[in-house]
């Protein structure tokens, strides 16, 4: 099944789709393609907060994709901004110039710290930390799974709209 009809029968559903659903359309969309709809789902006043969803994603990550995901939030901070967040464990990671988080320190972060790290990042750099975040879920779209119903069919809808173009 090609990946409009594939976008169509999901949409046309409503309701989530099956995880080979999400697998196939993934891998099938462009990567740009992608970037969009989860950039438009992030920025949705229909969707939990990013802190939220991101916070959900780094629970179901990878120990190596819970470095990246602290590192893509930490690039365009600046020095100290994290010294009070997080207990001030990623104190020292901020900005692009500094040593990138590790998988052990990022092992060691919950949830809810990285929810901080959401709120700090959002505050520093508020557009930016949304794009970023879109660019990390096309960067690995396996993850696009962890967004939750609501905020994957946004993000379907929109790739579909931006195919059909």
């Amino acid at each position: 099944m090609a990946l409009i009809d594939v976008l169509q029968q999901v949409l046309n559903n409503a309701r989530a789709p099956e995880p080979t659903q999400i697998d196939q359309i993934t891998r099938e969309a462009s990567r740009d393609d992608l970037k969009t709809g989860v950039g438009e789902a992030l920025r949705s006043k229909e969707t939990p907060q990013l802190s939220q969803i991101v916070a959900d994603m780094f629970e179901k990550a990878s120990p190596q994709q819970r470095a990246a995901i602290l590192n893509t939030l930490t690039e365009q901070l600046g020095p100290g901004a994290l010294a009070g967040v997080a207990g001030g464990a990623l104190a020292g990671h901020e900005g692009r110039d500094t040593p990138l988080v590790p998988v052990d320190k990022a092992t060691r972060i919950t949830p809810d710290q990285v929810r901080d790290v959401v709120t700090t990042a959002r505050t520093a750099d508020e557009p930016g930390v949304f794009d970023r975040m879109s660019s990390f879920y096309a960067e690995h779209p396996e993850l696009v799974k962890t967004l939750g119903a609501g905020a994957l069919m946004i993000a379907l809808a929109r790739m579909k709209q931006s195919i059909v173009r």
